[in-house]
């Protein structure tokens, strides 16, 4: 879905792409999160500090790139939507405060993101085996360009369309790895 909505995701703010500009990052601040809540499910059924540490990576993710979409994504679309005066300069660089402010707190957000990947794969290899590789290769490949490409078209679109491939992978194997539980022994007649 991220991917689909990248396609679609204006490559510049103008008075005319602004109320997309907004209705897309609205929901975006909602689709977002699902890729940290990702490592959560991946990480099920494992314990240990690196485990919590990659889950509070996930959580910093969740909680830092959300804070892009809200001044970079809707605030800027309503500031260039509603304001007459969308292209003078006190207006534009009131954009790019707000652009600037999303984008630093971002950073702290795709980084962290970016090592919980990593952590999580190496998690899942270690304790799946090398059914995981595919997934965890596709995964942290995806995870990187995500540093600077959000998900604008091409490469970030590509980034979450492989994205959702390791995610996929990971869990496939993980299932595959995972013993099914076994049936109690009955108990013999009296």
């Amino acid at each position: 879905m991220l991917a689909a909505l990248g396609i679609t995701h204006p490559r510049v703010l103008t008075p005319e792409t602004a109320p997309y500009w907004h209705t897309l990052h609205l929901v975006l601040l909602v689709l977002f999160p699902l890729l940290g809540v990702n490592l959560w499910w991946l990480l099920s059924g494992f314990s240990g500090w690196m485990v919590w540490t990659a889950r509070a990576l996930g959580f910093v993710y969740i909680a830092f790139y959300g804070a892009l979409d809200v001044p970079a994504g809707i605030g800027t679309g309503l500031v260039v939507m509603r304001a007459p005066e969308a292209n003078t300069p006190e207006l534009s660089q009131t954009v790019r405060w707000l652009f600037a402010q999303g984008n630093q707190l971002s950073l702290i957000g795709v980084w962290a993101f970016l090592v919980a990947c990593v952590l999580t794969s190496a998690l899942l290899i270690y304790h799946v085996g090398h059914l995981a590789l595919p997934g965890a290769v596709l995964l942290c490949g995806a995870a990187y360009p995500f540093l600077g490409s959000h998900i604008y078209f091409p490469v970030g679109v590509a980034s979450m369309v492989l994205m959702a491939a390791g995610f996929a992978f990971l869990m496939w194997a993980k299932v595959r790895r995972t013993p099914a539980p076994t049936e109690p022994e009955p108990i013999p007649a009296a």
